[in-house]
Order: C-alpha cells, then sequence, then structure tokens
C-alpha cells in the first residue's frame, strides 16, 4: 500500500497481498472484487471496488483511489514495447544467394511455450478459495467423500450463484472451483463443476473452464513428492486418490490432455483413468508411450472401481481399492496392472540400453551378416556375441 502522506488518496498502489488481506469477494458477475477499504480502515462494509480488466480502484466511503501494482507493471511494459516498435528498424545485410538442397526428414514438434500467467485468475481464486467454508460447496465435496481440510489443502475453492466469471455457464447452485496449474505452479485457469448429482445438472451445464490455455489439477506433483505419480481424469478423481492415501497424484482435464514434456523427470507412472471404454483404451495408449521412453508404468485394474465408473464415484460408494507402488520394488504389487505386451517392450528397451541384445543365431552366421553390413562389427561394444540360446523361451534377454 503506496501513499506519500496520511491526506494523500490520490493514485495510491495496492499490492495482491494487501488486496488478499481486505477479504475480497467477486461481484458483478466475476468482473469487480469488492473488499474492505485499508486506507480508511474500515471492517465491516466492503467500500473499496477493483475492476479486474484494468486493475483500478476506488472507495466510496473515504475516495481513495488507485491502480493495483500489477496493473501498473503491465503498463509500464505496455509503454516498453510501444517505444521498441517506435524505433526504426535496424538495416538488413543482403546475404548471398544459396543453392537449393534436398528436403530434409520431418521435423520434430517444437514445444509449446509456457503459458502466460493470468494475474486476474489469481485474484478470482482467492476470492472463491475464502467463500468455500460453510458455502454448498463445501456440503457437495463432503457429499463426495472429501473432506474441507484436502481441499482447502490443494486450493480449491466455490463460487456462489452469480460469482462464476464465465456467465454464460453460471449456475443456480454455484460451482466448486479448482485451479488449473503448470508444473513450475504458475496458474492458468479456472475449472468449475457445477454443485449437484449427474440427474441435477445438465450435462451442458456439468462442467465449465475459462477460456484460455489449459493445465493440471495438482500439477507441482509432477516435480515434487516420492514415488510413482498417478494419473487421473478428473480434479475429484485426485482428490479421491489423496483421501484413499495416495501421496503423489496429478489430475488431467480429459483424456487427451496429458503432455510427455511435462513429465521428463517422472520415472514411474500409475494410470488411474475412468473406467468406461475411452478411459482404458487411452490408459493402455500413454502406458504404451511411457514404456517407450523407458518408464515402469500400471494401471488401476477395472476392479479396482468396484463397478463404477470412476476413481471419484468408487472412493463415494466406498468400495475403491488402491494400492501403492513400493519405491524401489522390482515388480508392481498385485493391486495394479501391467499388460503383458508392455513387459515385453519395457524388457526389450532395458536389454538394449544396457548393451545387452543378444543376437539368437550361431556366431558364424552373424560374421557373415557383418561382412554383408547388415549388422554391426562383433567388436562393437554394445553387441555380444552369442551361441545357440539357453533359455526355452528364445527370444530378447
Amino acid at each position: 500500500m503506496s501513499t506519500s502522506t496520511e491526506t494523500n488518496r490520490e493514485n495510491l498502489t495496492l499490492t495482491e497481498a494487501e488486496l488478499a488481506a481486505c477479504k475480497p469477494l467477486a461481484g458483478e458477475g466475476g468482473h469487480v472484487l469488492r473488499a474492505l477499504c485499508p486506507y480508511h480502515g474500515s471492517d465491516h462494509q466492503r467500500s473499496l471496488r477493483v475492476q479486474l480488466s484494468s486493475g483500478r480502484f476506488v472507495c466510496f466511503a473515504c475516495g481513495a483511489w488507485g491502480y493495483l501494482e500489477k496493473a501498473r507493471q503491465r503498463w509500464r511494459e505496455e509503454q516498453q514495447r510501444q517505444a521498441a516498435l517506435r524505433r526504426p528498424p535496424a538495416p538488413q545485410r543482403r546475404l548471398p544467394r544459396q543453392k537449393p538442397t534436398a528436403p530434409a526428414g520431418p521435423r520434430p514438434p517444437t514445444p509449446r511455450p509456457p503459458a502466460p500467467a493470468r494475474p486476474e485468475l489469481a485474484q478470482q481464486l482467492a476470492a472463491f478459495q475464502a467463500a468455500l467454508p460453510g458455502s454448498r460447496g463445501e456440503a457437495y465435496l463432503a457429499q463426495r467423500g472429501i473432506s474441507l481440510a484436502l481441499a482447502q489443502q490443494h486450493g480449491v475453492g466455490s463460487a456462489a450463484p452469480g460469482t462464476w466469471p464465465h456467465a454464460a455457464r453460471d449456475w443456480r447452485r454455484g460451482r466448486v472451483v479448482f485451479p488449473h496449474t503448470t508444473p513450475e505452479g504458475c496458474l492458468v485457469n479456472l475449472y468449475g463443476r457445477a454443485v449437484g448429482t449427474d440427474a441435477e445438472v445438465p450435462k451442458a451445464k456439468r462442467h465449465d473452464h475459462l477460456p484460455g490455455d489449459k493445465g493440471y489439477f495438482n500439477a507441482a506433483a509432477l516435480r515434487e513428492g516420492a514415488g510413482p505419480l498417478w494419473v487421473c481424469e478428473g480434479a475429484f478423481d485426485a482428490l479421491a486418490l489423496m483421501a484413499a492415501g495416495v501421496p503423489r497424484v496429478v489430475a488431467i482435464f480429459g483424456v487427451q490432455g496429458w503432455r510427455w514434456v511435462w513429465a521428463r523427470e517422472v520415472r514411474e507412472l500409475v494410470f488411474a483413468l475412468d473406467a468406461d471404454a475411452a478411459g482404458q483404451q487411452q490408459w493402455r495408449q500413454l502406458a504404451r508411450q511411457a514404456a517407450l521412453r523407458g518408464k515402469r508404468v500400471a494401471g488401476l485394474p477395472a476392479a479396482a472401481y468396484g463397478g463404477h465408473k470412476d476413481v471419484s464415484a468408487a472412493w463415494a460408494a466406498g468400495v475403491l481399492a488402491v494400492d501403492t507402488w513400493p519405491a524401489g520394488a522390482g515388480e508392481s504389487p498385485a493391486a495394479l496392472e501391467v499388460p503383458a505386451d508392455l513387459r515385453e517392450i519395457w524388457e526389450e528397451r532395458t536389454s538394449i540400453m544396457q548393451g545387452h541384445l543378444v543376437f539368437q543365431f550361431n556366431p558364424d552366421e552373424s560374421q557373415r551378416l557383418c561382412r554383408l553390413g547388415r549388422q554391426p562389427a562383433a567388436s562393437r561394444r554394445n553387441v555380444r556375441m552369442a551361441g545357440p540360446p539357453q533359455q526355452a523361451n528364445g527370444g530378447v534377454t
């Protein structure tokens, strides 16, 4: 809170932390915040109005006005950008003409740049988080077996009717709000689940994400925590797994939302997608991709859902059966499922990486192929020549 004197209440600056201390609440369809005024010390009437689009605030009681610190920073950055555009372009050197070359092979896809931070989302989420205790959202969480403490620990909030920023998708009972984040902790979007059962809420109103990029729920688990990373298909599934004792969980929004570039450092994965045909097919595709990337992978079998469609429904019914993957264990536990074809992929990749790919034919034939240039020479370190296979099953060891 920046002010030169006690009487100067014009063109002030309010930081995000100072605004949060003033107990803001979203209003006017989520476009403004109403908060206690820190300048004349009001503690019972929210006379401070903050316009989220411009960052300008004004107190209707004492007349104090100014801008949020983030808004001033955006204004300075825009001024610098405009100044750079006004500079004359540097003279360009004419490069010598080059001969055309043969077209190269397909280029690997360029990684998507990280999603930019959206400061207005942080303010809206803070208001929703403050409104969660005692709300319909808290009651709906309890109905699905999720405690208030667990929800607050992972940044869940509640949007009362009329406060959801996407006014066209507002719901008469409000929404439970979950943050979309990146592994670095950047807030990029909000997801709102309409309060009510599937029978009470029309499918078109049930789920809503604000316009813009999507992240994960609890994306910090990609870089924090020990043991395997559990991957599920929705925020309520993630809370259900946490409530069941799984320590490291991330939720994607839809089966097509997985990004391998975010999971480079993850070595063990357990997929707990929906128990329907689409979810089971998708987890097997992701599991195969994971095995080819050298990751250990398992899936939650259909029996663990107790006949329910997803993890959240099974947890609410009290029939969810999960087990953890012990760190350093050679095999996955019985409660998890690793298809045989994925074991073969993993074993083959392991043998190649360790340099123990054994030719399953006689040495004379191998030497002949080496001379023909179809196989690397026997002196290469990554090939170990062998006689006839001694194992009954044969194949790659």
